[in-house]
């Protein structure tokens, strides 16, 4: 299964840097023109999908909606298991002030999703994910997290949560087999 992440585009919150996690935010006009242009790149390089699918949140089905208007497609599915991270306590706060210590690789508190839980939660998802679209070029509208989980899954070594940057409206490929994710191409418009 060839899986297309996009990260959505922006929210008044990606636009002042603070950490949105479950909050749900809708895009704003920038988000929209993001998520316009990506989808003319798209239907420009002539990719096409088997499916369009979505977090369950706003900000991910606005932009998976403006995607599907360029591709000739609509959302066939959403799926919670892709909802980005529970930041629990830290949402809303700044971006740089937290993220930096509650992404170590070891940190927990109460009400926040681990990079254990998470990196758990999403190897499952895409196992998942196979098993049902096995030989299908999945398009997935997500977020930021989601998508580095799945390059952490795929390279540990290279890729962490916060060297690592997924702008909104990036699209990130993985080569997905059973238990196994391969980074093919990330593009960045």
């Amino acid at each position: 299964m060839i899986l297309a992440m996009v990260r959505h585009g922006e929210t008044d919150y990606n636009k002042q840097r603070l950490i949105q996690g479950r909050i749900d935010n809708v895009l704003n006009e920038n988000g929209k023109n993001q998520a316009h242009t990506l989808g003319t790149y798209l239907k420009e390089n002539n990719e096409t999908f088997d499916v369009l699918m979505t977090s369950p949140m706003l900000r991910a089905k606005e932009t998976a909606q403006i995607l599907g208007s360029h591709l000739n497609m609509t959302i066939t599915s959403e799926h919670v298991a892709f909802i980005e991270r529970d930041f629990g306590p830290f949402e809303g706060k700044s971006v740089a002030e937290t993220l930096p210590f509650i992404t170590k690789h070891d940190f927990k508190t109460k009400g926040y999703e681990d990079n254990e839980a998470l990196l758990k939660r999403l190897s499952d998802a895409v196992n998942d994910l196979y098993k049902t679209h096995q030989g299908k070029k999945v398009l997935l509208v997500v977020h930021a997290h989601v998508i580095k989980s799945l390059l952490i899954l795929a390279d540990f070594e290279k890729y962490d949560y916060i060297t690592h940057y997924v702008g909104n409206s990036s699209i990130v490929y993985f080569d997905v087999k059973p238990d196994q994710i391969s980074v093919l191409n990330q593009i960045d418009l």
